[in-house]
């Protein structure tokens, strides 16, 4: 990634090599003139001028040789004040430590103890009584060199470690001082044990041996040329640490005292006084420098407290109000009060030109300097700190080559008279860049890093008001255009077509964007393209000029075709997008449009246009695309309720056949079990008859008699049949069919009625009408329905009229009307009289299930059956019936009834006792041996008792069902499954079917005839004597 250049040609990096770091940076300007540093080396450039005038009369002159005091208590004079104030300091030290956890108040604090214990170690080896002067070679010149080592080991680790961290509680602060005290008795013990080894440290005349010269001043020499380097290079870093000059004061103090003494090493001379006077003093200098760093955080913490003051004050203002410009202006106030500047200066960088514009300032200069004034990143220090993300100052602003400045910027800082500057960049929310905040001055000056940390601080709270007020004026025109939202749905929803609906959104897009134009193109899938049907501020007839084709590479057909939004902040300066004669006529310059799309399917497009160059915001975006989506919803339902207006029509005929269905549904619940409670007296009274024509000799009329109660019986059980067909929408059993016949044969039927009720037949039959694919029992059923209802309205009306039927072949179908004279049907019942047991006839004279029942038939056979009246009285049903197809079933030998060729064991399994009675007699009749059971259980028994040759069972048991006592079978007596013949009353029931398919067993269909009982009989008994 190529790095960003600067107006001046340079990179940041370019920049961090010319001045450093920008660490380096921080700390040449913190530095300013003046400060403790020259003192402290005019200090130690007396120090060692007196030093060395010192060291001169040691070496070049015998003027101190003859100068021996002895003094009484000299030891403890000298060494209990060091011992007192090295344990005070090292305890002070160890207080820090308590604050600041560092090596450099843990090593001090312990090596001052130890050098101290070592001191009074020394006062006890040497009691220097008054009446024993003079020479003492013991051990006590051991703890004195030694006391001064523990002091340099104690300078050069505050220096060389003092930095790091270590951390210490209470408790291990005491294992330490526990530590210490037995250290110091260990060395004790340690030097009266190799004393004896050792040559003596002083001869005669209280003269330092050679051996203890050189060995002491070697060891403490070393160590404190190591301390002293040490506290010199921490003194003279970049960042001055104070508190090194201290240590290097005490081993400096030390390191003249000692040297002296091994210069002149007589006991009792001036060099030997020096030298014990040089602790205490090296001591002292260390808890000055403690002090003073008491003294420097006291004025520091009051210093931080009145700009914490200055900061809360400054934070304050910038939140009384939410107005940006007041918060610009507040900024540049307070900044000169927080920095103690003469000037401030607030910019706001332009992300497009990446240049900084003032936008506001105050203090003494003139608003001449920032009309206008624009800063190029890189350029300047707020340029430099808006490119780096850090402070950036100086001292000198017109002399610092570092900071470069365009030339009229230059001279308007020269005319204020601007010296020193602070700048700061201003990041808001992730990191982004508002701007900057510089503070200036009128004299050269530097800065410490309390200031900068200060301005930053207070850039903090200015950035975050200015996004404190960016966001509630974002929130305020969110919540605006969220109530335009909601204002352009409600409108939507009391719509009604597509031209309101396009009115609305254009108007509404041109006031909340506060557009010079608004546009709404919809595809015309005829044409191809987007025809622009609606507008706000156009010539007239701009709108509706005909469809654009969607590949002229225009806004609006580039939103379509890509299905996303598309903006252009400047057409003049554009080259991916084509302009119109519309927009250039109107002098467009900028544009935001978005798809309006339904499922990702776009549908149109809206859009917004300015005569002059506008940068969207997010909001706009925003708030144009959720009225896209809006609209593009509000198009979709009209359109849909256009369809559903076509639509309506069909659905509340629909629900009205629904509704019928649901009647139906329940009314077959109940004929099922109508069915069921039929078919046994049925069952009973057919076989009687039967029986009665087979065992007796009757006279000729009873015979007829018994015949037609024979045929009304096979009727009864057809009508039952027909009944279950209609509750299950069963198929009906169909064959070709002579409707013409159908329609005479139900007419003499009713030609008796006809007779009693003095209604006139005409009928107007087609002898050429073909044959349908039909079940003519059901089509039965159907007309003499409406001719029993034909003859009821007749007589319900004036007790005579006329009954016409008329067949006729139309297109593919066959059709039958039925019109009587009669009062007709009233308008209110015509919807309802197909519904179950709906009637106009008083109770007892209809059920309401005639018409119910003749609906199911035509439906079944895929016809149609409609009712209406007659102008002039009367109502005409017709009947509309497919011709069809079908193939004619192979012709069946009618079974017979007679008497069987061997006798067989057969056991009747049913519940109804008549049923059960009549069935063991026509068996018997037949010539068979007949048992029964009127349970489940019972037959179980008696199947687990004996063997037999056949056995009929009831579907319907009072127990359990056929299909238990099947199961049951199959894992008991799974050999006796062949001989098993069902009997049910209803074949046209799904389940049932379903359970004889698997068994694959013979049925005889209650109510039975002897005929249908002797065939499946022989084919059972045939079959078993086959497999025998």
């Amino acid at each position: 990634m190529t790095p960003e250049r600067f107006a001046n040609g340079m990179t940041f990096d370019d920049y961090v090599k010319v001045t450093g770091s920008p660490e380096n940076m921080r700390a040449d300007l913190l530095r300013s003139p003046g400060t403790l540093g020259k003192y402290f080396s005019s200090l130690l450039l007396f120090l060692g001028l007196v030093a060395f005038a010192y060291f001169a009369v040691l070496v070049f002159s015998s003027l101190l040789h003859s100068y021996r005091f002895p003094i009484p208590y000299a030891v403890p004079i000298f060494d209990i004040p060091f011992a007192l104030t090295a344990i005070g300091v090292g305890y002070l030290c160890l207080e820090r430590h308590r604050l600041r956890q560092d090596v450099r108040s843990a090593s001090m604090g312990v090596m001052l103890w130890l050098a101290a214990l070592l001191a009074i170690a020394h006062i006890l080896t040497q009691p220097d009584y008054p009446e024993t002067p003079g020479v003492n070679p013991g051990v006590a010149p051991y703890f004195f060199l030694l006391s001064y080592l523990m002091g340099f080991l104690s300078v050069g680790l505050a220096t060389y470690y003092g930095d790091r961290h270590l951390r210490l509680t209470d408790r291990q602060r005491f294992l330490v001082a526990v530590g210490l005290v037995l250290l110091s008795i260990g060395i004790v013990i340690a030097v009266l044990e190799i004393r004896p080894f050792l040559p003596s440290l002083v001869m005669k005349g209280g003269k330092f041996s050679l051996f203890g010269c050189v060995a002491g001043g070697l060891a403490n020499g070393l160590v404190g040329v190591w301390a002293l380097w040490g506290a010199r290079k921490k003194f003279q870093e970049r960042e001055q640490d104070w508190f090194a000059g201290f240590f290097l004061l005490a081993a400096f103090i030390w390191i003249v005292g000692l040297i002296g003494f091994l210069l002149l090493p007589f006991r009792y001379s001036v060099t030997w006084y020096v030298a014990g006077l040089a602790r205490p003093l090296g001591v002292g200098a260390i808890f000055v420098g403690l002090l003073r760093e008491q003294v420097w955080l006291y004025r520091e913490s009051r210093a931080r407290q009145r700009d914490l003051q200055s900061l809360h004050a400054a934070g304050q203002a910038l939140v009384m109000t939410l107005d940006p410009q007041r918060i610009v202006e507040t900024s540049v106030t307070k900044a000169v009060g927080v920095a103690g500047a003469q000037a401030a200066i607030l910019f706001r960088l332009d992300g497009q030109t990446r240049v900084l514009r003032a936008l506001g300032r105050a203090g003494r200069i003139s608003q001449e300097l920032v009309s206008d004034l624009e800063l190029p990143i890189g350029q300047g220090a707020s340029g430099l700190a808006v490119a780096g993300g850090r402070p950036v100052w100086t001292s000198n602003l017109g002399g610092d080559a570092r900071f470069p400045l365009p030339p009229e910027v230059s001279d308007r800082m020269r005319r204020e008279h601007l010296r020193a500057v602070l700048s700061i960049p201003l990041l808001i929310e992730s990191r982004e860049v508002f701007g900057a905040l510089s503070v200036v001055y009128t004299e050269e000056r530097g800065f410490s890093a309390t200031e900068v940390e200060l301005l930053e601080a207070y850039g903090t709270q200015v950035a975050v008001a200015l996004e404190n007020a960016r966001a509630f004026d974002q929130l305020a025109l969110k919540a605006r255009n969220e109530a335009a939202l909601r204002d352009f749905s409600q409108r939507l929803l009391e719509a009604s077509g597509e031209e309101t609906i396009l009115d609305e959104a254009t108007r509404i897009t041109r006031e909340v964007l506060q557009a010079d134009y608004s546009a709404l193109f919809l595809y015309d899938p005829n044409e191809g393209g987007l025809d622009l049907r609606a507008g706000v501020g156009w010539e007239p007839g701009t709108a509706g000029r005909g469809a654009a084709s969607l590949s002229d590479g225009s806004l609006a057909s580039t939103a379509f075709v890509q299905r996303e939004s598309v903006e252009v902040e400047d057409l003049s300066t554009e080259c991916r997008f084509s302009i119109p004669a519309y927009l250039a006529a109107h002098r467009v310059r900028a544009g935001l449009l978005v798809p309006l799309g339904v499922h990702d399917q776009p549908v149109g497009v809206v859009g917004a246009y300015y005569r002059a160059p506008h940068r969207f915001t997010e909001e706009e975006r925003r708030f144009l695309l959720s009225l896209g989506q809006q609209t593009a919803l509000a198009l979709a339902k009209v359109r849909l309720y256009t369809e559903l207006q076509a639509n309506l029509r069909r659905l509340q005929e629909t629900q009205a056949q629904l509704i019928q269905a649901d009647k139906l549904t329940a009314l077959g619940t109940m004929l099922s079990g109508m069915a069921h409670e039929l078919n046994g007296p049925l069952t009973s009274i057919l076989l009687s008859i039967q029986l009665l024509q087979q065992q007796t000799v009757l006279p000729h009329p009873m015979l007829e008699r018994l015949n037609h109660a024979e045929r009304e019986c096979r009727r009864a059980a057809q009508l039952i049949k027909d009944l279950l067909l209609f509750a299950r929408r069963r198929a009906p059993e169909r064959r070709l069919v002579d409707l013409n016949a159908v329609v005479k044969a139900a007419l003499s039927l009713q030609a008796p009625q006809f007779s009693l009720q003095n209604i006139r037949l005409v009928t107007n039959l087609d002898p050429n009408l073909p044959k349908i694919w039909a079940d003519s029992h059901q089509l039965q059923q159907v007309f003499l329905n409406l001719f029993t209802n034909a003859t009821h309205a007749v007589k319900s009306a004036r007790g005579q009229g006329t009954l016409a039927v008329r067949s006729f072949q139309k297109g593919s179908e066959v059709c039958v009307t039925v019109e009587d004279d009669g009062p007709g049907i009233p308008r209110e019942h015509l919807g309802r009289i197909f519904d179950p047991f709906f009637t106009t006839k008083t109770v007892g004279e209809g059920s309401g299930l005639g018409l119910s029942l003749s609906l199911g038939i035509v439906e079944g056979h895929e016809g149609r059956i409609t009712a209406e009246n007659v102008a002039g009285g009367g109502a005409r049903f017709t009947v509309d019936l497919p011709i069809g197809e079908g193939e004619e079933p192979a012709e069946t030998p009618v079974p017979t009834v007679h008497k069987a060729s061997r006798s067989a064991q057969i056991l009747v399994v049913e519940d109804e006792v008549s049923v059960r009675g009549i069935l063991n007699d026509v068996l018997a009749f037949l010539g068979h041996q007949v048992e029964s059971a009127e349970t489940g259980r019972e037959a179980m028994a008696k199947l687990e008792r004996k063997v037999y040759d056949l056995v009929t069972l009831d579907f319907r048991l009072p127990d359990m069902s056929a299909s238990e006592v099947w199961r049951w079978l199959l894992t008991r007596h799974p050999d006796q499954l062949a001989r098993v013949v069902f009997m049910t009353g209803d074949l046209v029931s799904a389940d049932t079917q379903e359970f004889l398919r698997q068994t694959g067993r013979p049925v005889i269909t209650k109510p039975p005839t002897m005929e249908r009982i002797c065939q499946v009989l022989d084919e059972v008994l045939e079959a078993k004597l086959s497999d025998s």
